[in-house]
């Protein structure tokens, strides 16, 4: 009876210690990246209750790195920007699981590794904002502002798309005349532009922000639109409406026309027999 005790209590202290070191933990799963304008960050799901999470990340250029707020917390996801910065390196990032209540890192924990990412290639590429101006009734000027990232100078300032990708980085532009469905395009590197309109004519505008190596697309801007500089009230209210008023007036005149001849004819009588009684 003594033996079995301790065999169990001897059991029951191996299980706890295997707990405790994380032996009966599974690594996380499906773990990927998120990049947004070099805003990147690693998310994962969890596998048991009780765990908190350490991530730490390298590059071939680089050694490993843990950031605090990544360290020992509850999150399923963590922001690595600020420890790639060095954006023509190629990362990898682990995910380390802990029991909750263990103050002491054990020394093999499970570990879920990531896939790679190269974020010149694989980071998405945002909006780019720009003003439509109308420099005269002819000449349009359209003034684009390159896309800020979270890659920062040395000074803590955000750097570019243009200061990343330099003369990779182009715009599609699409233009057309207002309330026409007729697109064109034209591709610039240019952040200023000058274009040929018509006199009176509204012109819309959107933006799309391109890299040629490695090639991709970012997001289309929303439209804009020129004011109408010489435009005359026909344009405004449509060729349709005014048409529509022309008729308008056309048939109100026949309208009073008829009227006006209706009521001679039926005067017409009466006044030729005033005007010779004897024949009455």
């Amino acid at each position: 009876m003594g033996s079995a005790a301790i065999t169990l209590g001897f059991v029951l202290v191996c299980l706890h210690c295997r707990l405790s070191s994380g032996a009966l933990l599974k690594p996380v799963t499906n773990v990927k990246w998120k990049s947004f304008n070099f805003l990147t960050s690693l998310e994962w799901e969890k596998t048991s209750e009780d765990v908190t999470y350490s991530v730490r990340v390298s590059g071939i250029k680089s050694n490993w790195k843990k950031k605090p707020e990544c360290t020992r917390t509850t999150a399923t996801s963590c922001d690595l920007t600020s420890a790639m910065q060095n954006v023509s390196d190629t990362y990898t990032a682990e995910v380390l699981s802990y029991p909750a209540g263990d103050a002491e890192e054990n020394e093999d924990p499970p570990i879920a590794k990531s896939p790679t990412i190269q974020l010149l290639k694989d980071t998405l590429i945002g909006q780019a904002n720009f003003t439509v101006t109308r420099k005269n009734t002819t000449e349009i000027e359209l003034k684009i502002y390159d896309p800020f990232t979270h890659i920062r100078f040395l000074n803590n300032t955000r750097k570019t798309l243009r200061d990343i990708y330099g003369s990779e980085l182009e715009y599609k532009v699409f233009y057309w005349k207002d309330r026409t469905s007729g697109k064109k395009t034209r591709i610039t590197k240019e952040q200023v532009i000058l274009m040929d309109g018509d006199p009176g004519v509204s012109y819309c505008f959107s933006i799309e922000p391109r890299i040629t190596s490695p090639y991709k697309k970012g997001q289309e801007s929303g439209f804009k639109c020129s004011s109408s500089e010489g435009r005359s009230p026909i344009d405004d209210i449509g060729t349709g409406a005014y048409a529509l008023m022309v008729l308008g007036v056309l048939l109100l005149i026949a309208v009073v026309v008829g009227i006006t001849v209706c009521m001679c004819r039926r005067k017409t009588p009466h006044t030729l027999a005033e005007a010779n009684p004897l024949t009455a």
